[in-house]
């Protein structure tokens, strides 16, 4: 036992430093004990700054209006005017059969397509291009069911924006009736 235990030590002692440390080599140090920390302090003025950069003074006293102008530059948002139309009409599709039927719906009222129910809320146009896109406020119920399966916007231009999640059957608004 005693010979067994003499062995392994002097193996341990004869062995590579890569060996003891779990098989490191110098190729994969990191270098951390040779990173240089210096300290922002206002001795080490250098072309106005301290030599580590930007002291928190510095930093509190650069403007900010550009900045500020900048951002409500790029934010601005267009804004239409719109006119609440007299009708829709909104395209309805069965995913199972394939059919597809236009709906032509008067303002609070509803339809029938396959086992759904489609009322219009509301349907509005740009003022100044009737036939450009049409935003329609949609109620959709499935039949026996009291809670809606949607409620809220359709956009014409973007029916992805705000779309009905439903298995079978899809929704989306086409126009504004005008007349």
């Amino acid at each position: 036992m005693i010979r067994r235990t003499a062995l392994m030590a002097a193996l341990m002692l004869s062995a590579p430093a890569w060996a003891q440390d779990g098989g490191f080599n110098d190729d994969l140090e990191t270098g951390l004990d040779e990173i240089i920390i210096t300290p922002l302090d206002e001795s080490d003025q250098v072309g106005g700054f301290g030599a580590g950069g930007l002291s928190l003074e510095d930093l509190q006293n650069l403007p900010n209006e550009g900045f500020q102008q900048e951002l409500k530059d790029i934010t601005t948002e267009l804004q239409e005017n719109v006119v609440s139309a007299s009708g829709a009409t909104v395209r309805a599709l069965d995913k199972l059969t394939g059919e597809v039927a236009d709906l032509t719906l008067e303002t609070g009222g509803g339809e029938v397509f396959g086992r759904i129910e489609v009322f219009l809320g509301d349907c509005r146009y740009p003022e100044d291009n009737p036939s450009g896109d049409a935003y329609a406020y949609l109620v959709v119920r499935a039949q026996g069911s009291d809670a809606p399966v949607f409620s809220g916007w359709m956009v014409a231009s973007s029916p992805a924006l705000n779309a009905m999640d439903h298995q079978r059957y899809d929704i989306w608004p086409l126009s504004c009736s005008t007349s």
